[in-house]
């Protein structure tokens, strides 16, 4: 089966989400993906263990952000008003370009484009969310109120799919939502074998900090050099190579460590409250100091369930080296939560797909 994965760019949350399920319907199925995105190729690279057609496309606007905290909405609505709407003439050359992939089915991790190309091909789709950016626009409707013609006509596209998962935690339930478990991607290497690697001892207790798709330019780790046995681990825009700097490591964006590995192999994670990062957190019943987006209307709903299912705590981001923080990382390192059978949402999307529509 031929099946085309239009995957939104906004940090790497979907594309995290998409790699989980199509690695399901890959072993309980013949499948051929077609990636279109414009996610980085090397991170379905990092996250998937089969072969796959990547085309760069943008799928959606999202949000502009001038930080992993800050949106731009003056950009996000000049781009929004180039990219919609979609039309027969307007993207004529692409419909031949997909019509030529003869795909038999179309997923959509939240992408309208991929939705509304489905439905001109007259190929089945299906929508995979837990928000869609019709509820996250209307937050800024009052100040933006150009906002209320592509709320509108993105709704109206919400509603094309043939099959709609609504994958918690969720922001908002549709009447035709099939409601699943959090979707995450599983970890191949051992806690011991990353450790290792990591050059850490059994003693060591090593936190990550982690801003999911967007990387951190800015790091002021002095104060934790004298901080016995905590090792912190950063992925940021620079260096291009691991620096292991005392009880400090540094790797680049792109490195070559798969995420899901690195939460297992952590005693506590630190990070914005994001989908991929709050959902592969739950899966390994980590401790995590969260930061959490006050503009951004799907916040809350995240926080709520971090503070319900894991031992957490929240920082802001303006602190998060300072001597509170450490004393937060402290205090929860030393909590202990006993880690419970989870349910992982993939497996529930890929069964019901493979039953469905194989």
């Amino acid at each position: 089966m031929n099946i085309g994965y239009f995957i939104s760019s906004h940090g790497f949350g979907h594309a995290s989400r998409a790699c989980a399920v199509i690695e399901k319907l890959t072993k309980i199925g013949d499948t051929n993906f077609f990636i279109f995105t414009t996610t980085p190729e090397w991170f379905f690279q990092n996250s998937l263990s089969l072969p796959y057609d990547y085309i760069e496309t943008q799928t959606d606007v999202g949000l502009i952000q001038t930080n992993p905290f800050i949106e731009d909405m003056d950009k996000t609505i000049k781009a929004l008003e180039i990219f919609l709407p979609f039309s027969d003439i307007r993207y004529a050359e692409y419909l031949r370009f997909i019509s030529k992939k003869k795909l038999d089915l179309i997923i959509c991790d939240i992408s309208p484009f991929g939705l509304w190309i489905a439905e001109k091909l007259g190929v089945p789709s299906i929508l995979v969310e837990n928000f869609t950016w019709d509820w996250i626009y209307e937050h800024y409707l009052e100040r933006y109120p150009k906002l209320n013609g592509h709320i509108s006509f993105l709704r109206e596209i919400y509603q094309l799919p043939k099959m709609h998962f609504t994958c918690e935690p969720y922001c908002e339930i549709s009447k035709n939502s099939i409601i699943v478990s959090p979707v995450f991607r599983e970890t191949r290497s051992s806690r011991e074998k990353i450790r290792k690697q990591l050059r850490l001892s059994d003693e060591d207790l090593l936190v990550l900090v982690t801003m999911g798709g967007i990387p951190t330019d800015h790091h002021d780790g002095n104060i934790f050099v004298s901080t016995d046995n905590l090792k912190f681990l950063f992925p940021v825009n620079n260096p291009n190579v691991i620096i292991d700097n005392d009880n400090i490591i540094f790797l680049s964006h792109n490195h070559p460590y798969f995420h899901p590995d690195l939460v297992n192999a952590s005693d506590l994670v630190i990070g914005k409250l994001g989908y991929s990062t709050v959902a592969e957190v739950y899966s390994h019943t980590k401790p995590f100091l969260f930061i959490g987006r006050k503009n951004f209307r799907e916040s809350s709903v995240l926080e709520k369930f971090v503070r319900e299912e894991l031992i957490s705590d929240e920082i802001e981001v303006n602190n998060i080296f300072s001597l509170q923080t450490l004393d937060k990382i402290q205090n929860l390192i030393s909590t202990t939560k006993i880690k419970s059978q989870t349910i992982n949402g993939a497996d529930q999307i890929a069964n019901i797909i493979h039953d469905k529509f194989f």
